[in-house]
């Protein structure tokens, strides 16, 4: 049984490199012919695929991620799709409730989130991503979407209340009754920046995500060794669900959704 990868952009090249790791024997997809890689089964259509398929990576524009999910979650074939799923909350609700969807949720693999205390009692937080590069629609879509589904995975549902944009757009709200301020941009001209500042009780805690380190105090915890892409990968591979992913990207659609 493979593994296909459906999309060899950047984000599909790193996902194709963790698949080689985990030796998963992959089987390639993208309409550029010149992407094929010549050691894998490699097609320009997924409705050309042969091969018996135990999972299904789609990492190509979000435009058509309805589309390629719908095809093979209608098989029984497990998905995992990058973020954003779709496009609109409409179109992704057609496929949502499949209990074989998984969308990427690459952070929650990150330190800083599984080693952030349960019994912290959060008043505020201040929320950074500032980076060098480009994404999809916009930065609120391509960068606040991890921030925003960490919230609801920390702290619960969340209430928008503010948003400017500018060259670092700004998103307020609460996250489970907590105020927010999240921060991003594209082609940031500082330095990049992905970091949580949490305003607690006990003081303040800092979750840097570009350093994989989690700040207690006085206290610097930092990951020995790891990969969380790989981490992800590896789960989807084996079958080890994330629960909720799909109703936290739905939440995220329907907020993002009602800025615009």
């Amino acid at each position: 049984m493979h593994v296909l990868l459906v999309g060899l952009g950047n984000m599909g090249m790193k996902y194709l490199a963790k698949l080689e790791e985990l030796e998963a024997l992959p089987v390639l997809c993208d309409v550029d012919p010149y992407k094929n890689v010549k050691k894998y089964p490699f097609y320009c259509h997924f409705g050309d695929v042969k091969e018996n398929l135990s999972r299904v990576i789609v990492a190509v524009d979000p435009v058509h991620h309805v589309e390629i999910a719908r095809e093979f979650l209608s098989k029984g074939v497990p998905v995992l799709l990058e973020k954003p799923p779709a496009r609109s909350s409409e179109e992704f609700r057609t496929i949502a409730q499949d209990e074989n969807l998984e969308i990427s949720e690459i952070e929650l693999y990150s330190f800083p989130v599984k080693n952030l205390p349960k019994d912290l009692s959060v008043e505020e937080i201040l929320i950074e991503r500032l980076n060098k590069g480009r994404g999809y629609i916009n930065p609120l879509w391509d960068l606040a979407w991890h921030d925003m589904y960490i919230l609801q995975y920390l702290f619960g549902d969340i209430e928008l209340e503010s948003f400017k944009e500018g060259d670092i757009w700004e998103l307020r709200g609460k996250a489970g009754g907590v105020p927010f301020l999240l921060r991003v941009a594209w082609e940031y001209g500082g330095d990049v920046v992905r970091k949580w500042t949490l305003r607690t009780s006990q003081g303040e805690v800092v979750m840097d995500f570009l350093r994989e380190e989690l700040h207690l105090g006085k206290s610097v915890l930092r990951k020995p060794r790891g990969d969380k892409l790989l981490d992800m990968v590896r789960d989807f591979v084996e079958g080890n669900r994330r629960e909720g992913s799909t109703a936290r990207a739905l939440r995220n659609l329907e907020l993002l959704e009602s800025l615009s």
